[in-house]
């Protein structure tokens, strides 16, 4: 590694350290304003994001990609094929995602977003009438827990306008490697480590999300910690 290489670097990792103690985390939370946390306006952008199908981890022939089109949105488009491969070992598949890079502080330290002071996720996004799984995943040291999400459904319209979303963190529900879990409990907010979309429908086909946007909103007439029942079943009773 040359001299200028490493000076490179320790330039990126300082600029990091400055914008993690930047000022303006004063102005975030703001009721009624939105703070834009993911946006499409280079390619920067755009590596801030990984893109995967079952067909690149030999699970399927699904095809995605994530772009940004002439307006300056992000776009993930694709072709989501249900064919099963024949090697005896896959019998269901057809899936396509989109996940932010794990977040990291300076000198590529793993942190994690504390979203704790917004009570709602927005977007803005243009879709095509498919459903799509919003996926907010947790870090945590133990390997049992990297397949906790939690995830709330984006039902699309489809057509030629753009639809506002606006979804309270505490509709979305706790998952494990797709399953939803008999217990449940509210999202960490202060301990989130990526954001993802995830295509998962029954229905093949070519699929179409043109996304603006996705930010973050504090309300604070909206009091509702989690929308559901949080109670433990008997011990005796399976998946507890």
């Amino acid at each position: 590694v040359s001299l200028i290489s490493v000076f490179q670097i320790s330039i990126s990792f300082f600029i990091c350290f400055r914008e993690t103690w930047d000022g303006d985390f004063l102005l975030k939370g703001m009721p009624g304003v939105v703070d834009k946390t993911f946006q499409f306006r280079n390619e920067e952008d755009l590596e801030k994001w990984i893109v995967t199908s079952d067909k690149d981890n030999e699970e399927g022939q699904s095809t995605c990609q994530l772009t940004i089109n002439q307006n300056g949105k992000g776009l993930f488009t694709g072709n989501l094929c249900l064919d099963v491969p024949k090697d005896g070992r896959i019998n269901k598949t057809g899936y396509c995602n989109i996940r932010t890079v794990r977040y990291k502080k300076s000198f590529q330290r793993d942190a994690h977003y504390d979203w704790g002071m917004y009570t709602h996720l927005v977007m803005r996004v243009r879709g095509d009438g498919r459903s799509y799984a919003l996926n907010l995943s947790t870090s945590s040291y133990f390997d049992q827990t990297w397949n906790d999400v939690f995830t709330y459904v984006l039902f699309t319209r489809g057509g030629p306008y753009w639809q506002y979303s606006r979804i309270p963190f505490s509709k979305f529900f706790f998952t494990s490697k797709g399953r939803i879990q008999d217990i449940q409990h509210p999202v960490p907010l202060f301990n989130i480590a990526s954001f993802g979309i995830t295509l998962g429908e029954r229905t093949p086909g070519p699929f179409h999300l043109e996304i603006d946007y996705v930010g973050l909103e504090y309300d604070p007439s909206h009091t509702e910690k989690f929308a559901y029942e949080l109670y433990r079943l008997p011990s005796s009773i399976a998946a507890t």
